[in-house]
């Protein structure tokens, strides 16, 4: 339809979003984010900009389809982060031949965007041009405090010559970043997605006797602790940690551990659930004590001969393990802690590889 004297007709602008719920990053699920717990990404999010007749607002003149993709990686020592972004002009109908593209990324909480734009100002897209950069966030929670940070986006579009009526696409991205500095024995900052549970991965190849033990009870006792529908939660406090070794452990147990150095060199007592969680802690009389032992390429569990028959109904175990192993696990649970941020309280899984 033409206007008055045969002029172009007076044009003007809207926008809409389509979005899925999350899946995987694809391109068989646009639109979706993908997660794990240090990374999350974006593929082809679609905006929709529609041009209409300003003098007959049912008529549509055009319309552009525009795509979203963005990729992150998250820090277990930082507060900061960068967000690639690309937005591509897919297609175009009618009178829709180019569009200007602007982002502007913001966050909450205890979080700013240091770099909000990814490109400066708006970029001129035609039909298959792209236009993509970084943005950046810096997360700043105090002193032994936690921050849960939504990171929102707005998409500027804009037609040369339209009057647009709604030119802002938003979204958020549907899942927080946590961000803390709750570790006392490493003052930085760090971030994950805390919607994807931790995983504590014990190699028997690299723990022996100490993997073989949390495995077991963990297959084999009732409870079957740090299974994923069972996990652990970290236990933070070093105080109680030391209080629940006494408990199994120690002192603290209603049946001693009786050590048996001439089966186990260098033997050890080691608990699971681990000190270090919540569930740990439990009186050692009312533990399985096993024997583990590699035999021939297979890790074989007997009865200790000083403890009551296993009746697999015990809430925990006490193994028969030589120290190094004992304390490299005990290590490797310490430094899973902080790369995977798991806070105090937080649940985990335990993963006993080959």
């Amino acid at each position: 339809m033409t206007g008055p004297s045969g002029s172009s007709p007076v044009r003007s602008s809207g926008l809409s979003t389509a979005q899925e719920a999350a899946a995987t990053c694809s391109v068989t699920n646009p639109g979706s984010y993908y997660y794990h717990r240090h990374d999350y990404c974006l593929n082809g999010l679609e905006v929709t900009y529609t041009e209409f007749n300003e003098q007959n607002p049912g008529e549509i003149l055009g319309t552009g389809v525009l795509t979203v993709s963005s990729s992150a990686t998250l820090s277990a020592s930082s507060g900061q982060w960068q967000e690639s972004l690309t937005v591509t002009l897919a297609k175009a109908t009618d009178l829709v031949e180019d569009l200007s593209v602007g982002l502007t990324a913001s966050c909450t909480a205890s979080c700013t965007a240091t770099t909000p734009n990814p490109w400066a100002g708006s970029r001129l897209l035609t039909v298959g041009q792209s236009a993509s950069g970084n943005v950046t966030f810096l997360a700043t929670p105090g002193a032994g405090l936690v921050s849960n940070i939504t990171t929102s986006y707005v998409l500027n579009v804009t037609q040369p010559g339209t009057i647009p009526i709604n030119e802002n696409a938003p979204w958020s991205n549907p899942r927080q970043v946590r961000c803390d500095t709750t570790f006392a024995s490493n003052t930085s900052t760090g971030c994950v997605i805390p919607s994807i549970r931790a995983q504590l991965i014990l190699p028997l190849s690299t723990f022996g006797a100490a993997a073989a033990t949390y495995g077991w009870a963990e297959n084999n006792l009732i409870d079957h602790w740090g299974a994923d529908d069972n996990p652990l939660q970290r236990l933070a406090s070093e105080t109680a940690q030391k209080a629940n070794r006494t408990s199994t452990c120690g002192s603290g147990a209603s049946r001693p551990f009786v050590y048996l150095d001439a089966t186990v060199p260098d033997d050890s007592c080691d608990e699971y659930p681990f000190a270090a969680s919540y569930q740990g802690g439990t009186n050692g009389g009312l533990c399985a004590d096993v024997v583990p032992l590699l035999q021939n390429g297979v890790w074989n569990f007997y009865q200790d001969p000083n403890a009551p028959a296993v009746t697999f109904n015990e809430p925990c175990v006490r193994g028969h393990v030589p120290n190094d192993d004992n304390g490299a696990a005990g290590l490797a649970l310490g430094r899973n802690s902080q790369s995977e941020r798991v806070i105090d309280l937080e649940k985990f899984d335990l993963v006993v590889t080959a």
